[in-house]
C-alpha cells in the first residue's frame, strides 16, 4: 500500500495562499461581536477586500458588511455558527473603498483533536459577475425595452401590492395613450413614433412622486398608479400631464397635433389588475369621444 508523506505546514501555507479562492479563519470563542475574530486570511483575500493581512486579523467578518447586506442570511449564518454546523449563502460585501461585491460562502466548523470547535474555516468564491448578469436580465424581463418603464409583468405585481394595502384616501390608476399616434406613425414613421413615446414616459416620470408607479402597458398606452390618493388629486396628476403633452416637440413631427388623453378609476380592496383597467379604459375612450385631450373618471 501506498503510503505518501505528511504534507509540511508550509505547502498547505504556499497552497492557501496561490489559489483564487477567499479563505477566512475566525476563532470560534464567541460569535458575538467583537467576536468571531479573524486568524487568518489568504492573498485573494486582501485582493478582494482591499485590507491587508495585518488589518484583517483580529477584527471581525463583520467589517465586511454593509447596507446591502441581507440581514436575513446573516441571521442564517449565525444560527449555523451556535450549532457548528456547516452552511452555504450568498452575501453582499464591501471593499475597503466601499466597492460592494457578492460572494458564495462555504462555512465549516474546524475541531481539533479532542473534537472542540475551535475556528471556523469559510471558502468565499466571489460570485460578483454572475450576481449582476442575473440582474440584469430580471431587469430586462420586466422593463420595456423602448422608454425603459416597467413593462406589464411588473405592473401586475406593483398594482397586486397596492391593491391589497388599505388606504383612507384610496388609491388611483390613470390609464394615458397619445392622440393621433397612428397617424403619426404613418406619417413620419416608427423611428419619430419611437422617439414621442420615449419623451412621453420621460414626462410621465417628471409628473409623479417618489412612490407612484409608471409603466408602458404595450403600444401607445401607459399607466400610472397613485398610492394614497383621492380622485380629485388624480385627476390633477392626469391634467397637468395632458396639457405638458401638448408642449412636446419631435424633430420632424410638425403636420401632425398630438398631445395625450387619459382615464382615471379608483382600486378596488384585491381587485384584478384587468378589471381596474378596463374601468380606466372606458373612462379613456369618453375622453376621446370629446375631442382628445381630455380626463374623465369612471368609479
Amino acid at each position: 500500500m501506498y503510503c505518501a508523506p505528511p504534507l509540511s505546514a508550509s505547502f498547505l501555507s504556499t497552497l492557501l495562499e496561490r489559489i483564487d479562492d477567499i479563505i477566512i479563519v475566525t476563532d470560534a470563542h464567541s460569535i458575538d461581536a467583537p467576536g468571531p475574530r479573524i486568524v487568518y486570511v489568504n492573498k485573494a483575500s486582501t485582493e478582494i477586500s482591499g485590507y491587508t493581512f495585518e488589518e484583517a486579523v483580529g477584527q471581525s467578518p463583520r467589517m465586511l458588511q454593509g447596507p446591502g447586506t441581507d440581514r436575513k442570511a446573516l441571521d442564517r449564518i449565525r444560527r449555523a455558527l451556535q450549532q457548528h454546523r456547516e452552511c452555504r449563502e450568498e452575501v453582499l460585501n464591501y471593499h475597503k473603498d466601499g466597492t460592494a461585491y457578492w460572494l458564495h460562502l462555504h462555512i465549516v466548523p474546524l475541531s481539533d483533536e479532542t473534537g472542540e470547535i475551535r475556528y471556523f474555516g469559510a471558502i468565499q468564491r466571489n460570485i460578483t459577475e454572475q450576481r449582476n448578469q442575473t440582474e440584469r436580465l430580471l431587469h430586462l424581463a420586466h422593463r420595456d425595452v423602448l422608454t425603459g418603464l416597467p413593462n406589464r409583468g411588473a405592473l401586475e405585481n406593483a398594482f397586486n401590492r397596492l391593491s391589497a394595502k388599505p388606504s383612507e384616501r384610496g388609491h388611483a390608476l390613470l390609464l394615458l395613450d397619445l392622440d393621433r399616434f397612428k397617424q403619426i406613425n404613418d406619417t413620419y414613421g416608427h423611428l419619430a413614433g419611437d422617439e414621442l413615446l420615449r419623451m412621453f414616459a420621460a414626462l410621465l416620470l417628471s409628473s409623479v412622486r417618489r412612490d407612484d408607479f409608471v409603466a408602458r402597458l404595450g403600444g401607445d398606452e401607459f399607466v400610472i398608479l397613485l398610492p394614497d390618493t383621492q380622485l380629485e388629486h388624480a385627476h390633477g396628476v392626469a391634467q397637468k400631464i395632458v396639457h405638458a403633452s401638448l408642449e412636446l416637440k419631435v424633430e420632424k413631427i410638425n403636420l401632425v397635433e398630438f398631445g395625450s388623453s387619459a382615464g382615471i378609476t379608483a382600486l378596488s380592496f384585491k381587485e384584478e389588475l384587468n378589471s381596474a383597467i378596463a374601468r380606466a379604459d372606458k373612462a379613456l375612450y369618453s375622453a376621446k369621444s370629446e375631442g382628445k385631450g381630455t380626463v374623465k373618471i369612471e368609479l
